[in-house]
């Protein structure tokens, strides 16, 4: 009972992403240019079987991983290197990964207009979780906004350790992954990509990049970047949209970075083995009933392909997505973002966000990183809590708010306000 408890704790944070605390639901706006005249009650089962219109690419991408730069090698390496000569200089590098993975690619709007706004989707990391989490997105908006007078872009790539990134050359496991990797492997494709654009005839105008609930530490990294002197890509990012946030705390304080490496540690061993192994079994049982209890409004609203996706995506590579998992779990994306944060403070770079009206919080914990909590003395009223939203707004970086229905899994679980509620951001 005991190991069952451990595997339904480390389950719950990895598949849950953060909560979102979220503000009373206000009123949809509307955008002439991108109104949308269907209803966005949520009704996005059936896009399961839809085709989203997207074309899917293959990126290469050779990298050196930040926890293997830095840090004292561990006592395994350092018995392998007694063993192993190595020419003099080239022990003490950092290794150099290859990855292979994919992206997909949505193109919608006129053909004729050659300047390109492109939109970048970062999923959520979790078990079995990729860019399929974006497919009833794509869809709805191939099928609602195809015909739009501005030329925009979809790209949903896999993040490192996630689906098809999850299998590095040479490497029977992934180091302990951090924001800094995910954001430099997203300015990697980016810069990729305006190269390809370019030499198709439409050059890239502008970028956004979009992240959900956890994620946002990602999302705010490559923005920052964007702003240095030579960022990897040319054109100007402008806006960062970030659904489900987390509470204010989680932008602003960090974990200590000792604690989460020895927690990646225990994740990677036998634990995290069996951990998987009960995550998976019965078809995904247990996923299918966690993700109804915590990260949907309504179970209806997973439909059918939610869990074989989540399989799927989990069993690529000898199963080595788990440690993308892992490295969430043991809180790696708790880093902090105030500096980047002080970087985009009073810049052009619009800092929005989309909620859910369902405004239940997740109960997702794990050993490994805890919730800060609000303590009052009995008998007082608690103050109203400072969000993400009014803090961006206070940095000059306006902050804008829209809902949709749903809980956590906004994109998956209302595709149709998703991507209304996106559109309407992107032209504000």
């Amino acid at each position: 009972m005991v190991a069952r408890a451990l595997l339904l704790y480390l389950f719950a944070a990895a598949s849950a992403d953060v909560a979102a605390f979220a503000l009373a639901p206000q009123g949809p706006r509307q955008h002439a240019r991108f109104r949308d005249a269907h209803s966005s009650s949520c009704k996005a089962a059936s896009a399961d079987d839809r085709d989203c219109g997207a074309r899917t690419e293959t990126i290469t991408y050779k990298t050196t991983l930040a926890s293997d730069e830095g840090n004292a090698p561990s006592r395994w390496q350092r018995m392998r290197r007694t063993f192993r000569s190595a020419p003099d200089g080239e022990a003490d590098k950092p290794a150099l990964y290859q990855f292979t993975s994919d992206y997909d690619e949505l193109v919608i709007g006129s053909t004729s207009n050659p300047s390109t706004t492109a939109v970048l989707l970062v999923h959520p990391i979790g078990v079995g979780i990729g860019r399929w989490y974006y497919n009833r997105l794509l869809a709805s908006l191939a099928e609602r906004y195809g015909d739009i007078g501005h030329r925009l872009v979809f790209l949903a790539p896999d993040l490192l350790g996630s689906a098809t990134a999850s299998g590095p050359t040479d490497a029977n496991k992934i180091p302990l992954l951090t924001v800094s990797d995910w954001s430099d492997q997203l300015t990697h494709l980016m810069a990729e990509y305006e190269r390809k654009s370019e030499k198709e005839g439409h050059p890239i105008d502008c970028w956004t990049v979009v992240a959900n609930g956890g994620c946002a530490p990602i999302a705010l990294k490559v923005a920052s970047e964007s702003l240095q002197q030579s960022p990897p890509f040319q054109a100007a990012l402008t806006n960062v949209i970030i659904s489900s946030p987390p509470r204010l705390p989680f932008f602003l304080e960090s974990t200590d970075p000792a604690k989460v490496r020895k927690s990646y540690r225990t994740l990677s061993g036998v634990a995290g083995r069996l951990f998987w192994w009960y995550a998976l079994r019965k078809e995904g049982k247990f996923i299918q009933k966690f993700s109804e209890r915590n990260l949907v409004g309504d179970a209806a609203n997973l439909g059918e392909k939610w869990t074989p996706n989540c399989l799927e995506a989990a069993a690529m590579h000898g199963g080595r997505s788990r440690y993308s998992t892992f490295a969430f779990l043991a809180g790696t994306l708790q880093d902090g973002c105030l500096d980047s944060l002080n970087t985009l403070k009073g810049t052009d770079v619009k800092i929005d966000f989309i909620r859910g009206t369902d405004k239940r919080r997740n109960r997702a914990k794990s050993w490994f990183w805890s919730r800060r909590k609000l303590s009052t003395k009995e008998g007082d009223t608690a103050p109203p809590e400072e969000t993400i939203q009014q803090y961006v707004n206070k940095q000059g970086n306006r902050g804008s708010e829209l809902f949709v229905e749903g809980r956590i899994s906004l994109a998956w679980e209302d595709a149709t306000g998703y991507a209304k509620a996106l559109m309407e951001l992107l032209c504000e």
